[in-house]
This record gives C-alpha cells, structure tokens and sequence, in this order.
C-alpha cells in the first residue's frame, strides 16, 4: 500500500478549495492511504471536509483515509461526512 500526505490549509473553508489542495493526487488511491495533516487548521466549513471525503473515499476510492491532528469540530465534520456517504469503515480520525 502507498502513503500520500496532504497538509491542508489554516482556514477550510471551501469545496474548491478542497479540490485545488487534491489536485495532485492519483485518480486511483485503491492502493493508497492518504494522511491528511490538520494540525494547521484554524478553522473549517463543513463543505470543505465533505468534499475531502467525497473526492478521496468516494471518487478515488482510497482504501484508507487518516485525519490526524484535526480541531474536533473538523473530524466531527468528516466522520458525518464518511457516515452519510457509507464510507465510515475507511475514515480514520486522531487528534
């Protein structure tokens, strides 16, 4: 399995946003974990971290999505997300 790692922004704040930071990633992540560094997060909106979620576990089928060191309102954002999509047993959140 591969590992890509993305470090997202201070402020999260949109699904364009998301898309542009996901940019250059692989369009088949079947094969990979993707770690997403939130320590740098000030702040986040819901429709970016639901686009996160979409376009990773969704889209690219990812077979292992880790949010690690994300404000609590942030993992809460994506583990909704990850539950409303039926891809909950994929996300994993660590503070």
């Amino acid at each position: 399995m591969t590992s890509q790692t993305i470090e997202t922004p201070s402020r999260a704040g949109s699904r364009d946003q998301a898309r542009a930071l996901l940019e250059a990633l692989p369009q088949d992540l079947s094969a990979s974990e993707v770690l997403v560094d939130g320590s740098s997060v000030l702040a986040s909106a819901p429709s970016f971290v639901d686009e996160l979620v979409k376009i990773i576990l969704v889209q690219r089928k990812a077979a292992c999505l880790v949010l690690s060191q994300a404000p609590e309102r942030t993992r809460e954002y994506a583990e909704r997300s990850a539950k409303n999509r039926g891809v909950a047993s994929r996300l994993v959140t660590a503070s």
